[in-house]
């Protein structure tokens, strides 16, 4: 036990000091954008993110049961008597580690609507209203930190995207379906001989072999592949869909939005950013969003302005097998279609 609380410092201190590294990085590459091509940031970014995903998943999972578990209760609780009495009358609660196995899509977009439309409101003196469409109710196992970041950053577009083309007026709808029964029993039919590489989860040094042209990682790549198994595809899942009617994505636009570092704010807002600027010294609100903290542990360095929304999202979404797709309909407004499969399934 006593090793096992040295480790779980151990992990404490990775995540408290690892807590920044998504914004550092993308100051970094903002402040070297004329010196590096946005394919090579792209490219180093999509493997180091999903590496990270999994890094820190692991420690804070790690440090969620440490503070759950039995051992932790007895040592913590000042009499084992009264506490037995008050877990006898607490309801039990649907989170392993990190993970809430009853996990309801709504809920969280009624906290991630509700953070939007105060921000929304204090920089445009307006707010769009949301409403919920599909099946509410719905529920299925997945990690609550990582729907909150990904929803908060597409309705942050959505919301942005509506007031500015003086469509407040309209509703932005949010339809939640779930998979289909039928379709999964279909997909766990055929995965037998499937297999998810170190690639696919960002665990091959791909950008190191890029700059340096050798691979010190192939063998192991090569071996430890062979045992990476994908989630079961009879795991339940969603798809949200976030429609809005703020004029959809210009053509010369819609073809960057997956790249890293690609914003719609000018020059001027990024330097503001990266500055560390206070909007109300400088009459810009973009610090606004700065508010909203990401599953990085972001909160005061935040990403907004700085184009890592939509890739950052998408690569939570893509690490347990979902991902996001985005239909424009320039002139007229846009469709985001936020795909999530379950992390398992407690029956």
């Amino acid at each position: 036990m006593e090793d096992e609380v040295k480790f779980t410092e151990v992990m404490a201190d990775l995540v408290q000091t690892h807590s920044n590294t998504i914004s550092i990085l993308a100051r970094g590459f903002l402040e070297a954008r004329k010196y590096i091509s946005p394919k090579e940031v792209t490219r180093f970014l999509d493997e180091h993110l999903r590496a990270r995903i999994g890094t820190r998943l692991i420690a804070e999972q790690h440090i969620a049961l440490h503070f759950s578990s039995q051992p932790h209760q007895e040592l913590s609780s000042s009499s084992s008597s009264s506490s037995s009495v008050e877990d006898s009358s607490h309801p039990a609660s649907s989170y392993i580690g990190v993970i809430d196995t009853n996990l309801r899509p709504a809920s969280i977009i009624q906290h991630c609507e509700s953070v939007v439309s105060e921000i929304c409101e204090l920089k445009y003196g307006a707010r769009p209203h949301v409403v919920v469409k599909g099946e509410p109710e719905y529920t299925f196992a997945h990690v609550p930190v990582h729907l909150e970041y990904i929803l908060t950053e597409l309705l942050k577009n959505a919301f942005r995207a509506t007031v500015e083309s003086g469509m407040e007026r309209e509703p932005i709808e949010i339809t939640i379906a779930p998979l289909p029964e039928d379709l999964l029993c279909e997909d766990n039919e055929n995965i037998s001989d499937e297999a998810i590489s170190n690639t696919d989860q960002g665990n091959a040094d791909v950008a190191s072999k890029a700059c340096t042209g050798q691979d010190v990682s192939e063998t192991a790549s090569a071996v430890a592949s062979q045992m990476i198994r994908p989630l079961a595809r009879s795991t339940p899942g969603v798809t949200i869909r976030i429609r809005d009617r703020g004029g959809g994505i210009s053509p010369e636009n819609y073809a960057h939005i997956w790249d890293y570092s690609f914003t719609t704010f000018n020059e001027e807002q990024v330097s503001l950013t990266l500055s560390g600027g206070s909007s109300a010294k400088s009459g810009n609100s973009m610090d606004g969003l700065n508010a909203i903290s990401g599953p990085g542990g972001d909160g005061a360095n935040s990403l907004a302005g700085l184009g890592y929304g939509l890739p950052l999202g998408r690569a939570y979404a893509e690490y347990f097998g979902g991902g996001i797709a985005v239909q424009s309909l320039w002139g007229w407004g846009a469709d985001v279609y936020l795909s999530l499969r379950g992390v398992g399934k407690v029956d």
